[in-house]
């Protein structure tokens, strides 16, 4: 784990992977997780992340929000490619999936969990590396799930 010093109770726990976006102006912080956790962090909220993360670029803007990490060879890895206005994406590295286990005791009970999939977006044919743990915690939810019934 990245952060070895004794972790509080969180309201907003955001699991998922610590991203490294390529563009012109070199690699960077990116992702959801990173910006969803900043956002959460602006309005008050006690937030902490539960990711794997190579360590390629710098987690400044992260610094004062608690980080459970499970260090990874490379961090999953983006790059954005712009033409005539359109976005393309190319993934590079994918870092290992994450699971239950390593989500810290005190942060289980966090009054938001925000999943944040990285990949779940990109169509099949497209997507050349696992993505399970997504897949699995998406499946975990819906089993979960009560059917609302109708107002006939």
């Amino acid at each position: 784990m990245f952060n070895l010093a004794p972790l509080e109770a969180i309201d907003y726990l955001v699991i998922g992977h610590l991203c490294r976006d390529l563009g012109p102006a070199g690699p960077h912080l990116g992702g959801t997780v990173a910006y969803s956790a900043l956002t959460a962090r602006a309005l008050g909220l006690r937030v902490g992340i539960v990711t794997a993360w190579g360590g390629e670029v710098p987690l400044g803007p992260l610094q004062h929000i608690p980080i459970a990490n499970y260090p990874a060879d490379h961090s999953t890895t983006f790059e954005n490619i712009y033409h005539n206005g359109v976005r393309a994406q190319v993934i590079h590295e994918v870092a290992p999936n994450l699971d239950y286990y390593m989500i810290p005791e005190p942060w289980r009970q966090a009054g938001i969990v925000h999943l944040g999939l990285s990949l779940i977006h990109i169509s099949e044919p497209t997507r050349l590396l696992s993505i399970s743990y997504a897949v699995f915690c998406l499946k975990t939810k819906n089993k979960n799930k009560k059917k609302a019934s109708s107002p006939n």
